[in-house]
């Protein structure tokens, strides 16, 4: 700086104006300048402010007479030609008063922040005496405060202020100082009152810390006594005392120490009063205090119950002693007591020594117990002083291993005395009681013994005879029956003594030696005694029983003589034949009786030789000599009696067989009268009774042939019969018959009667026996069909009877069970109606001659076989479809439950996302959100399976209460079951739904952050690999200009590939954006990805910016912001929401549009589904209203016909308003899963067809009466819809939904969702409203409709029926039904209408169809029976090859469908037989392709499956099981939807067990009715 701008710079400081000097030093320089200018600036000089000016403005050059150029003159003083009025002396007074105030201000707020800082040190003192000198230091910083002066800066400050606003200073200069005074002012004010906020709370909290420490040194006092006085109770705490009285005295010292240690508690406690009083006044340490005050009275309770402790042993130890010492002193008197003394020998006087022994015993033992007792206690308490839990307490370590081996010993000494004691007592006890027993002993066996002897062996010795005569025996057999009673309690009385001498014996408490001998005697002379008494008992019985048997035999001996010695006679050969067997039974009673009585003798005899010798005496000789003698006349009269029993055999004989000749002559003489009686039954032998015809048949044969052989066997039994009489005549016996009449001479007469009647028997059998087995045929053939037709109403009448319908899984498979059973119950049925049409046939092939009585049966055969086989299928249905639904529906609830219970599961599923690396295209998440949509398709679609299966069977069982009586009341129950298992389904299925919907939502979350986490991977990686490595390599400038130059073209290159990782963090910072904003479950981890990517592309962009600074300085170029090509990223982007777009997950642009356009047809679909339930609200609300409120005169052609106009409206304003919308709206973020909506509520949709079928009667009663009435009503509440198109709107309505899901189906992806299922359930809607009004037009049907099951077809086509005369084509209006197919012809009524007159119908069990008729290739036919034939083929022609190919389909299907149901259930139809059979000639191939012969070609015993299979033959090929439309249209009709059902459960991955009863159907059934057709087209 020079001269002149020095001179400048002292001019501008005298004239005390601020002055700016520019200046193009660097920031080190200035200080060197500033003490090199010091000495020419006056002291006034206060500050300088250095400025750079490239950071806030350009320095221009400026000379004072340019100066009003750049600057307004208004603003200029007059200094510098301006008009400005400004006062320079005033500025500078108020500058400086203001810059004093400032400075002053500032030193005391610095005293005071100084203060601040002061008070807020925490530290607190931590002993009672740096408490008290805190306290007083503080009390020192009070004065110190007050000593700031802030009430004179506070006068100051407000002068300066009043000066301010009301002096000349330039209103700028005042703007900016008043606020700044006013804020020195708040804030001298703010600090001080904060400071002595400070103060206050200082001051709270030392004197809580005084009164803390004060706390902690008495308690620290207490501490200190109880470790003290504890060391003094432990020194002896383990002594109990060696005695009674030394155990006293330390329980008399323990008692005042503890007295001292109670008095003590008081200050304790006192304490412990003074922490609680701390604690509740809220002390800044109560933690501490609560602390302190636990521990001592931790300590306090530790010490006061080791006190009481000590207190209990010495009590216990006191009492154990004084009662040792007390047993012990009377050890010595006891053993004396029990030891002294002999034994006594009375018995008496033992009992009382005994007794005195034992209450002996009882006091020791009493005394023994007590101390025992006592030691144990004392031991327990030694060994456990404390509670298990008290380990830490202060008796805890005691050692009492002294004082318990003491106790020991005390112990083991008693012991011994008490063993002693009882040993000495056990043997005295011993003594006495051996002594006692064998006293009584021996005392009751000489008892024993005496009475033998005295009394017993006197009686036997005194009675030795048996008795000379019965009554002599009868006597002494009752006096020894006397004396045995007698003898009896002697027995008695000695059994008793040996079992107690064993007794004895065994115990050892008496010799041994001394009982064994006497109870050895005492045996042996009992068991003689009785021995003799038991001998001497046999003899008197066997004598009374000889005697009574003696004379009894003598009597019957002298009667049976007597009627020997009589002559023979009988009048029959059952009189003669009573005589023989009373002989024979006479004969043999008599042989036997004397032989026993013989025996009984001898036995006798032989018992008393036997008794005389074991008793060492001679036998009685007069009774055995009695007895003998006795025996010698018995020997003699049986042999008398032998002679004449066998004269009167012979007698006996002769006259049998004499009786039983002439009773077979007489016999043989009634045939003449049989040959009579055949004559009058030639003209009687027709009868409606088949038993009474068999047993005609049966009797004649068996007539014929019995008189045949009579006369034979007759003849030849006389023959024999005279030689043998002639025999016995010879040898000297007399035989005579009838009184006076010679036998001989009666046979012989006899035979010549016989031989003249020989040759009559064959004459007139033979022509009864022919007309008699032609009527048992024929009432043969009326018992079968009686039979059989009564076995069908007894199959009914099971069915009948088996109506429980099945409200449980369980139930339905009992039903089935029960159904199975049945159909191979009405096996035998089949079997017998079959046999029944074959031996019709096989009559009327014979010419019966009643031929019209054969056809009849048949015919009623068949006609109850068909109705049985029709309710059989029906029941079959029901059945099956119960069992499906209940499974079906206990599986869907189980997957549900089990889908609930996992969907609920809070999982993370982002911890995955390393395992495929940060470079990886593809994430770990992607499958388990294609898993995830899999199971919600798979679980919807069996919840749609659930809900058909439930139609099915709600269908069968109404067709069921139609078809049996009865039923109706059976149908309410699992009625009401279906309806509450769907609603439960339902609350399942959207229950499960809601928690899919959030586990997707988690899902996607999850994917958002694993990619989100990749990206940011990708670029710390990007960052870091190349970022990082590209300025490691460039740190420096080049070596020269060259150099740097390609440098930094290179760096120009680099930043190219760093715009894109810039780009990149920047869609990622806007990402995490977007996601945090939505609430993102990933939030905190994704704002942490967003910090550290943030930051290190920052540091990254900073380093990047300064190299580029270092190598443009290098080559002198100036760098701009806009040069730059690094800048920082901004936190946030404003704007729309920013979507990731990664390459490995982006969809392509036609998923992109087909997800679009999926989301505005689902937008149209609840759109208009709103407008739709806005309309019918507005049509019930106005038309309805009005037309039914009464308030308004409505045509009389409308009243009371509102149900007719509206139809069910209401219904369906009910179900889309309150159901329909709502269940849409579910899927409004789900628009492929939206056709599950349709076909879960396609039973709903029947309302329509009910409208659609009222509708016509609607239209054309509000043309002919109500179309003003219904005009003035919209003019009136300004409707802009006529009647019509509100009625309308419900037809439309099913259009639209058709038209939007066609084209919902077209943006989906094929198989996937239940569009086309709902698409069907719309398209069926229109077709079976248009089928249930032709089917109301049917009139004169003989029966109820709703039985033939659903209708599937309707059309009209051309009939050329075989039956008629002629034969031409006429039209007629078919209808298809399960059951059957019904034509009718269309006519029309009185007025005008058309309807369907009844014809006729043929039922689809016995159907057949041909697909090709030659000569038009819109023809097909029909056939009933086993084989097509020119009799029963009837031609139809369809208007269409399209219209027939579709009823040839749906023909085949039901027909299918009745095979599968009924496979094996025997439904073959009962054809009525004709009069003769005519075998078709062949016909040509050109007039049909599947001519197969005469039925009765077939074998009769072809299965009968195979014989159904045969209707549904054709030319080309046999009908396919099913294809995909019959299963989405009719699933379960036939049972295929178990395998659907496995397709769907197996996505889920989910094993459910297969419906049994619907495998059965469509697996096994079907590919065996399948091979069956395929069979018998080849035999065929």
């Amino acid at each position: 700086m020079g001269f002149k701008e020095l001179w400048i710079l002292h001019v501008l400081m005298l004239s005390h104006r601020d002055f700016i000097i520019r200046m193009t030093s660097k920031c080190h320089k200035m200080k060197f300048f500033f003490l090199d200018l010091l000495p020419y600036l006056p002291h006034r000089l206060r500050f300088v402010l250095v400025s750079e000016p490239s950071l806030f403005f350009q320095t221009v050059m400026v000379s004072l007479e340019g100066l009003t150029k750049v600057v307004d003159p208004s603003q200029l003083t007059s200094d510098f030609e301006g008009s400005l009025e400004y006062d320079h002396d005033e500025w500078i007074e108020v500058r400086v008063a203001f810059e004093d105030f400032a400075g002053d201000a500032a030193r005391a707020l610095a005293r005071l922040e100084e203060l601040q800082e002061t008070l807020a040190q925490r530290d607190l003192p931590r002993d009672l005496e740096g408490a008290r000198r805190l306290m007083e230091e503080h009390a020192s910083l009070k004065k110190r405060a007050t000593k700031a002066s802030v009430e004179e800066l506070d006068t100051q400050g407000r002068r300066l202020l009043q000066r301010l606003q009301q002096g000349s200073v330039t209103p700028g200069d005042a703007h900016n100082l008043v606020p700044k005074v006013s804020a020195l002012l708040d804030k001298l004010h703010g600090t001080r009152q904060h400071l002595q906020q400070l103060w206050h709370m200082r001051k709270l909290k030392l004197d809580q810390c005084f009164q803390l420490r004060l706390f902690e040194q008495d308690a620290e006092k207490m501490f200190d006594w109880i470790m003290h006085n504890k060391g003094l109770f432990l020194t002896s705490y383990t002594e109990i005392g060696g005695n009674h009285q030394h155990a006293g005295e330390l329980q008399t010292q323990h008692n005042h120490f503890a007295m001292n240690c109670m008095n003590v508690y008081v200050n304790i406690n006192r304490i412990m009063s003074v922490g609680n009083r701390l604690l509740e006044s809220g002390h800044y340490a109560s933690q501490q205090i609560q602390q302190i005050s636990g521990q001592l009275e931790q300590e306090w309770k530790a010490f006061a119950a080791a006190l009481d402790e000590r207190s209990t042993l010495l009590e216990m130890s006191a009492a154990f002693h004084l009662k040792v010492d007390q047993y012990m002193s009377n050890v010595e008197p006891w053993c004396k007591a029990c030891g002294e003394g002999d034994l006594p020998s009375e018995l008496q006087d033992l009992e009382d020594t005994i007794h005195h022994h034992t209450g002996l015993y009882e006091h020791i033992t009493t005394a023994y117990s007590e101390v025992s007792q006592d030691g144990k206690s004392l031991l327990d308490k030694l060994q456990r002083p404390l509670n298990p839990g008290s380990a830490d307490s202060l008796t805890a370590s005691a050692n009492y291993s002294k004082a318990v081996h003491h106790v020991l010993d005390i112990i083991h000494e008693v012991l011994h005395h008490q063993r002693q004691l009882e040993n000495i007592w056990q043997h005295r006890k011993v003594r006495l009681h051996q002594r006692l027993q064998l006293c009584v002993f021996q005392q009751d066996v000489q008892q024993v013994l005496d009475w033998i002897e005295n009394h017993g062996e006197a009686f036997l010795s005194k009675h030795t005879g048996v008795g000379k005569s019965l009554h002599r025996a009868r006597a002494l057999q009752k006096r020894h029956e006397d004396f045995e009673e007698v003898a009896q309690n002697t027995y008695t009385n000695a059994d008793k003594l040996l079992e107690a001498a064993e007794q004895l014996a065994q115990t050892g408490e008496c010799d041994p030696e001394e009982i064994y001998q006497a109870a050895h005697e005492l045996e042996d002379r009992i068991q003689d005694f009785v021995r003799r008494v038991e001998q001497r008992k046999v003899l008197l019985d066997m004598s009374v029983a000889f005697h009574t048997h003696v004379k009894e035999l003598w009597t019957w001996l002298e009667e049976l003589q007597k009627e020997l010695l009589d002559d023979v006679y009988a009048e029959s050969v059952e009189a003669v034949q009573d005589l023989i067997k009373r002989f024979g039974q006479q004969q043999q009673t008599t042989l036997q009786a004397t032989v026993n009585v013989i025996k009984e003798g001898e036995d006798l005899i032989q018992q008393l030789r036997d008794s005389a010798i074991s008793s060492n005496k001679t036998p009685h000789n007069s009774s055995m000599a009695h007895i003998q003698s006795v025996l010698q006349q018995l020997d003699e009269a049986q042999a008398q009696m032998e002679d004449l029993f066998q004269e009167r055999k012979i007698k006996l004989e002769l006259f049998l067989q004499l009786r039983i000749f002439e009773r077979d002559a007489i016999d043989v003489s009634d045939l003449e009268s049989w040959n009579e009686e055949l004559s009058q039954q030639m003209g009687e032998f027709d009868t409606e009774d088949l038993t009474l015809a068999e047993q005609r048949l049966q009797h004649h044969a068996d007539k014929a042939l019995t008189m045949n052989n009579l006369t034979f066997d007759v003849i030849h039994q006389g023959q024999e019969l005279l030689q043998y009489v002639t025999e016995v005549q010879a040898s000297g016996v007399e035989l005579l018959c009838d009184r006076d009449v010679d036998m001989a001479t009666r046979v012989q007469d006899l035979l010549e009667f016989l031989h003249e009647k020989q040759q009559e028997l064959d004459v007139a059998a033979e022509q009864h026996r022919r007309h008699l087995e032609q009527c048992v045929q024929l009432r043969h053939l009326q018992a079968e069909v009686k039979q059989v037709l009564g076995w069908i109403r007894n199959g009914e009448s099971m069915l009948n009877a088996g109506l429980i319908t099945a409200s449980s899984l369980q139930e339905a498979e009992q039903l089935q069970k029960e159904h199975e059973q049945f159909q191979h119950a009405i096996e035998k049925t089949h079997q017998s109606a079959l046999q029944v049409q074959q031996k019709a046939e096989a009559l009327l092939q014979a010419n019966h001659y009643d031929m019209d009585m054969i056809r009849d049966c048949a015919e009623k055969v068949a006609d109850h076989w068909q109705q049985l086989m029709l309710k059989m299928e029906d029941r079959l249905k029901l059945v099956n479809a119960s069992v499906a639904f209940y499974k079906t529906s206990e599986q869907v609830c189980s997957v549900l439950e089990s889908l609930e219970q996992e969907y609920k599961r809070e999982e993370d599923w982002c911890g995955g996302a390393d395992k495929l690396g940060p470079n990886s295209e593809s994430d770990h998440v992607t499958p388990m959100i294609s898993k995830h949509l899999e199971q919600k398709e798979a679980f919807l679609k069996a919840c749609t399976l659930a809900r058909r299966n439930a139609d099915v069977f709600l269908k069968y069982l109404h067709r069921n209460s139609v078809n049996m009586p009865g039923m109706l009341s059976h149908v309410k129950a699992p009625e009401t079951q279906v309806k509450n298992i769907l609603n439960e389904l339902l609350q399942r299925e959207n229950r499960v739904l809601h928690f899919w919907t959030m586990r997707k939502r988690r899902l996607d979350q999850c994917q958002q952050y694993v990619v989100f986490e990749r990206s940011a991977k990708q670029a710390l990686e990007w960052i870091h690999d190349t970022g990082e490595f590209y300025l490691s390599t460039h740190t420096s400038t080049g070596s020269s200009i060259h150099h740097t130059q390609e440098l930094l073209k290179e760096h120009e290159d680099f930043q190219i590939t760093a715009k894109q990782t810039k780009e990149r963090v920047k869609l990622l910072i806007q990402l995490a954006d977007g996601f945090c904003d939505k609430g993102h479950a990933h939030a905190l981890e994704i704002k942490k990805w967003v910090t550290s990517v943030d930051k290190r592309y920052r540091d990254f962009s900073l380093r990047m910016d300064k190299y580029r600074s270092c190598l443009e300085k290098a080559l002198g170029i100036v760098s701009s912001d806009s040069n730059k090509a690094l800048d920082i990223i901004p936190s946030s982007v404003p704007g729309s929401e920013v979507k990731l777009r990664d390459a490995a997950h982006e969809l392509n642009e036609e998923k992109r549009k087909s997800a679009r356009r999926k989301e505005f047809i689902m937008a149209e679909l609840i759109q208009t589904e709103k407008t739709y339930v806005r309309d019918l609200r507005e049509c019930t609300d106005t038309y309805l209203w009005e037309m039914t409120s009464g308030v308004e005169e409505i045509p009389p052609g409308i009243v009371n016909k509102e149900h007719i106009i509206f139809g069910n409206m209401l219904d369906l304003y009910e179900f889309h308003h309150n159901i329909f919308l709502k269940e849409l709206e579910k899927y409004e973020q789900l628009p492929e899963d939206v056709g599950h909506c349709f076909v879960t509520w396609a039973d709903k949709f029947q309302m329509y067809v009910n409208y659609c079928k009222n509708k016509p009667d609607s239209t054309q009663l509000i043309l002919e009466h109500a179309g003003p009435y219904f005009d003035e009503i919209q003019q009136r509440h300004r409707l802009a819809n006529s009647i019509s198109s509100y009625l309308i709107k419900p037809v439309q309505r099913i259009t639209k939904y058709q038209l939007l899901l066609k084209e919902l189906l077209t943006c989906c992806e094929e198989g996937k969702g239940e569009i086309k299922d709902g698409l069907e359930v719309m398209l069926s809607v229109p077709k079976r409203a248009n089928d249930a009004m032709h089917l109301s037009m049917m009139d004169g049907f003989d029966g109820n409709i709703d039985s033939q099951g659903e209708l599937i077809l309707q059309e009209s086509f051309q009939v050329w029926d075989p039956k008629t005369l002629i034969r031409k084509g006429r039209e007629r209006h078919l209808f298809l039904f399960e059951m059957s197919l019904v034509f009718s012809k269309e006519v029309k009524d009185s007025n005008g209408r058309n309807k369907y007159l009844y014809k006729s119908k043929l039922f689809t069990s016995e159907l057949g169809v041909t697909e090709h008729v030659e000569g038009d290739p819109c023809k097909f036919a029909l056939w009933v029976g086993r084989t097509p034939s020119s009799d029963n083929k009837m031609v139809l022609k369809a208007s269409s090859i399209e219209n027939k190919q579709d009823w040839i389909k749906h023909i085949r299907e039901v027909i299918q469908e009745r095979t599968i149901h009924l496979r094996g259930a025997l439904k073959e139809p009962i054809h009525i037989p004709k009069a003769t059979t005519v075998k078709h000639k062949g016909r040509s191939h050109g007039e049909d392709l599947d001519s197969q012969g005469d039925a009765s070609s077939q074998p009769d015993t072809i299965s009968i499956a195979s014989r159904t299979s045969q209707n549904t033959l054709d030319s080309d090929k046999v009908i396919p099981r099913y294809h995909r439309r019959a299963i989405g249209r009719r699933v379960m009709r036939v049972g295929g939807p178990a395998c659907y059902l496995r397709s769907v459960w197996f996505s889920v991955k989910l094993t459910l067990c297969c419906v049994d009863g619907l495998d059965s159907a469509s697996g096994a059934s079907g590919n065996e009715g399948e091979e069956d057709r395929g069979q018998n087209h080849g035999e065929q």
